[in-house]
């Protein structure tokens, strides 16, 4: 396998993977290389949902509709190698009762599987799985070459995602010509935030300075119980307003920074992120994350999730602004009325 053509298509699929900020296009290019390249049968890439502990199909390649949707993957019992992040291989899928499906893989001609971790930082992890029509048992440096592509595709899905998610939020968050399109705008991001963090939810919380408290005004994937739960003290409540700077809540049971944690584990929150939102460089609110699982962002995650929250602060300043305009204009236009009578 290890020879120059092997080595000039694999570069070619390198090439092709991290080719493109479209990540529908990055995902089928990892699949369709990986299963061409490696000579397998099919090829799925998998994604870790740590609140649900299942893995969800984001491509596949070269598989049936019907296996498909044979049911769901559990991440613990279907192979284990995004939680156990080491590679797993089925031999001989008709001789090992571990896979999950076995019959659904035995009549879809699968006889070998070979699973590796995808891993691109603490929330986009899952497995890159290849499928072969014979019984499979790859060599150690086929299996490093096969490890190798997938950190390549989860690293190229990952600035994919970083990119897609930047550009859907504020396409039209920098559009808002009234205070009804700004909430729209809002409610977009703090979705579109949620959704590319593979957050259980998100919300906006505004600062009442008259009360010293913050209030959600925008929110995603809370219940209605959550955002009533009471309160949120400025001062008291993680601290990212004070602060300035991002707070990290890994495990929201051991910390002492989190003002409601009875109703944080009724909600199924066990992280979040906190980050400061400032208009008119003044701390106005925050953006907050709320994650189904223990965990802490990398300072890529940080990133981008900061960008988000100065671009919530800067339509709030155009809103402000388009404000103080209109009621510019409404008092010029009533001067004129004035003198022209």
């Amino acid at each position: 396998m290890c020879d120059s053509d092997f080595f000039r298509r694999y570069l070619y699929a390198l090439g092709e993977i991290n080719g493109s900020l479209n990540p529908t296009s990055t995902k089928e290019a990892v699949v369709r290389n990986a299963s061409l390249l490696f000579g397998a049968r099919g090829a799925a890439l998998l994604l870790f949902n740590a609140g649900e502990n299942t893995l969800e199909g984001l491509a596949t390649f070269g598989l049936s509709e019907t296996y498909r949707n044979k049911g769901a993957l559990s991440a613990q019992a279907s192979l284990g190698e995004a939680l156990k992040q080491t590679p797993v291989v089925i031999k001989d899928v008709a001789q090992d009762p571990s896979v999950q499906y076995r019959e659904a893989a035995m009549r879809e001609g699968i006889k070998g599987i070979v699973g590796v971790p995808l891993n691109a930082g603490p929330i986009l992890r899952g497995a890159l799985r290849l499928y072969y029509a014979e019984p499979h048992d790859p060599s150690p440096d086929e299996l490093e070459l096969i490890k190798g592509l997938a950190q390549q595709g989860g690293l190229a899905l990952k600035k994919a995602l970083y990119y897609t998610a930047l550009n859907a939020a504020l396409m039209e968050i920098h559009q808002p010509p009234s205070q009804e399109s700004l909430k729209a705008a809002l409610q977009a991001l703090v979705k579109t935030a949620a959704q590319y963090s593979l957050a259980r939810g998100c919300a906006l919380l505004v600062i009442d300075q008259s009360s010293n408290t913050m209030q959600s005004v925008i929110s995603h994937g809370l219940s209605q119980r959550y955002l009533d739960k009471g309160p949120i003290a400025v001062g008291l409540s993680l601290g990212e307003t004070s602060t300035g700077r991002p707070v990290i809540i890994s495990d929201v049971g051991r910390d002492e920074r989190v003002q409601y944690k009875e109703e944080a584990a009724a909600e199924n929150i066990k992280a979040i992120v906190g980050l400061p939102v400032r208009a008119d460089g003044a701390m106005v609110g925050v953006l907050r994350l709320y994650f189904s699982s223990v965990f802490t962002p990398d300072q890529d995650d940080l990133m981008w999730m900061e960008s988000l929250a100065r671009h919530a602060g800067l339509a709030i300043e155009k809103s402000r602004y388009l404000i103080a305009l209109k009621d510019r204009h409404d008092w010029y236009r009533e001067v004129l009325m004035e003198r022209a009578d």
